[in-house]
């Protein structure tokens, strides 16, 4: 057998060691690119919710404002100002029943 020699033997386990060796670090440098390309996502997607959140904050510091709310109300709702004559009693709404 050619494994009969102890030089051949420690070659061999020797080549097999780093052939073991070569292939768990090919796999770690794979789960270490797919781990890479998993946290750049994670890290576009923050900046996507960062920039919402900066776009509703600058939404809410308008909206927020008397004078805003009364436009808005205005040009999308189509409100008005409430007259004296809308206004009416609670009791007007009751039916009396004599």
């Amino acid at each position: 057998m050619i494994l009969k020699h102890k030089k051949t033997q420690i070659l061999f386990f020797a080549i097999s060691f780093f052939c073991f060796i070569f292939i768990l670090l090919f796999g770690l440098r794979n789960n270490v690119k797919d781990l890479n390309k998993e946290l750049l996502q994670v890290k576009k997607g923050i900046n996507e919710e960062q920039n919402l959140i900066k776009i509703l904050e600058s939404d809410f510091t308008n909206l927020s404002k008397s004078n805003r709310i009364n436009k808005v109300a205005r040009e999308k709702l189509g409100l008005e100002k409430t007259n004296s004559y809308q206004i009416k009693k609670l009791s007007d709404f009751y039916i009396n029943q004599i």
